[in-house]
């Protein structure tokens, strides 16, 4: 399984995947369709601030995680992901509106992202 990092590309209506090459991160594909495990959300609050303060985007919130061939279909939680900077400086789950750390599984299915068996600081949602 290849860690990679995977971030919304506003200008393509794309996920962007990268992966790390000699030691820094680039961009290996675009897709709207992924499998992956082991995520983690992250979100860099300077990055934030800056759109925030700009009302301008920029590339500063991804999911880290192992591309993986298949995703489980078991009857595992399972809710859609969105994030706002606006609005939280987090992903969140979307049924729910809250807050998320990580997810055991996560798919992205026609740009939407499907977040298996999520949680925050440390707690299954």
């Amino acid at each position: 399984m290849t860690k990679v990092r995977i971030y919304r590309n506003l200008h393509k209506k794309l996920y962007s995947v990268q992966e790390k090459v000699n030691g820094r991160w680039k961009v290996v594909e675009h897709t709207n369709d992924i499998n992956l495990i082991n995520v983690t959300f992250k979100v860099s609050e300077a990055g934030r601030q800056r759109v925030i303060k700009e009302k301008r985007k920029n590339v500063h919130a991804a999911m880290i995680g192992e591309r993986f061939p298949f995703i489980p279909n078991s009857p595992v939680y399972r809710d859609e992901v969105t994030y706002n900077p606006y609005k939280s400086p987090h992903f969140m789950v979307k049924s729910q509106d809250k807050p998320l750390d990580k997810a055991k599984y996560v798919q992205i299915v026609n740009g939407k992202v499907i977040a298996m068996l999520p949680e925050f600081e440390g707690k299954y949602i």
